[in-house]
């Protein structure tokens, strides 16, 4: 029998962290479009503002301008970035100092005994960190706490931007149902397609094959991501500093 208490897990991740830090920078930038990337020519960041219009990374610039001619475009600051970045780590390590910095504006946490700590269940954990980013940084971020990293990161996406997911285990088939099988962290394009092709179409289905297939069909890495969808923690966390990333 498990208790709530083995829900620990948290996801951190900023909303449009880019053009968020340029709107916290310049207030006259808030509630409107901005992107980042002048200094390519492609966006980099776009905020929600510019998503709501269609305008997303990866998009030409001119092709954005075309789109939107009063749109914000600012070059990336990456230095500015990352100081923003290790507040934001810095304001979670209040709260525990158990915490995996996986990107730039993406963290995971182990909240472990923190209740008693702290003195206050995990949804309050998640509105005090929220609260804390928003006044000092005056950035949002989305939050999810579960019972593995698999199941936090797909907790903070559930109510994006701004938002918070707690998701403990008798409530997993219920996530897991309405969660598409390619949205799952650590299912690769290739695995979401042998799945698919099998009629696999969720996360829940995913969970419910036998483990001999799943080492078959996706070996190693994708039989630890069934595990870790039924809220059996296979992945630690990494609790080094980063120095740099595989991408910003």
């Amino acid at each position: 029998m498990h208790s709530p208490s083995d829900c620990t897990i948290l996801h951190v991740d900023a909303d449009g962290f880019f053009a968020g830090v340029e709107q916290a920078l310049n207030p006259a930038l808030r509630g409107r479009p901005v992107v980042t990337g002048a200094e390519r020519g492609i966006i980099a960041a776009a905020s929600y503002e510019a998503k709501a219009l269609g305008i997303k990374r990866g998009l030409q610039l001119h092709e954005a301008q075309a789109l939107y001619p009063d749109l914000a475009v600012l070059p990336s600051d990456y230095e500015t970035y990352s100081l923003y970045s290790q507040r934001l780590f810095s304001i979670l390590r209040r709260f525990t100092p158990h915490v995996e910095e996986y990107s730039i504006d993406e963290a995971f946490a182990d909240l472990q005994g923190c209740d008693k700590l702290l003195g206050c269940a995990q949804e309050r954990v998640a509105e005090k960190l929220r609260d804390a980013v928003r006044t000092e940084m005056g950035l949002t971020v989305s939050v999810g706490i579960s019972l593995t990293k698999t199941l936090a990161k797909l907790c903070s996406k559930f109510r994006k931007p701004d938002g918070q997911t707690v998701l403990r285990r008798e409530h997993l088939p219920i996530m897991l149902r309405r969660t598409p099988i390619d949205k799952v962290w650590g299912i690769g394009p290739a695995s979401a397609a042998k799945l698919l092709a099998r009629g696999i179409t969720t996360a829940h289905a995913f969970t419910l094959m036998e483990a001999a297939s799943v080492i078959k069909l996706l070996h190693k890495p994708g039989y630890e991501t069934w595990l870790e969808l039924q809220g059996r923690q296979v992945f630690k966390l990494e609790l080094n500093p980063k120095t740099e990333y595989a991408s910003m």
